[in-house]
């Protein structure tokens, strides 16, 4: 039992000393307002597995989430954060997906990211996600934003 707990946290503290984390914030360009960041900023935060994957979770602001209208809104209106999978193709482009908490496949949005280092372990990730199932009406609702993130 002691060699399985050495053994178990030898493993956990090599996975933390090279562990590398993101901090990530989406800015809706649509509805932007210097004033109220907040309401229209997705924050988010992951973890990098490796070179090629990173998981985490998007806390999504409090305005009307990723194109959606009012109505659209308020049908899930108690969604706090979505989680999120992100695969480096190559060290600038990415592909993207992210579901909510609930109804992971109803709600899945997949995208793709260009990032690049503005300085240091700053990046600008200019990105656009669409639904992967149409709404009422058929279509499926996009959006276009400005990522932001650091790594550490």
């Amino acid at each position: 039992m002691k060699k399985m707990l050495l053994t178990a946290a030898v493993v956990f503290s090599s996975l933390i000393a090279s562990a590398q984390f993101m901090v990530t914030a989406d800015l809706d360009l649509e509805d932007f307002d210097a004033e109220n960041i907040t309401e229209t900023t997705n924050f988010g935060f992951g973890y990098t597995l490796n070179d090629t994957w990173t998981v985490g979770a998007i806390i999504m602001g409090e305005g009307v989430h990723e194109g959606e209208t009012e109505a659209e809104h308020a049908d899930h209106d108690d969604e706090d954060f979505r989680l999120f999978v992100r695969y480096n193709w190559n060290e600038s482009i990415y592909l993207t997906a992210n579901t909510s908490t609930e109804d992971f496949s109803d709600n899945l949005r997949l995208g793709a990211g260009y990032s690049f280092a503005a300085f240091g372990s700053f990046y600008v990730e200019p990105n656009y996600t669409i639904d992967l199932e149409a709404d009422d009406s058929d279509e499926r609702n996009g959006s276009f934003k400005l990522g932001l993130a650091y790594r550490f």
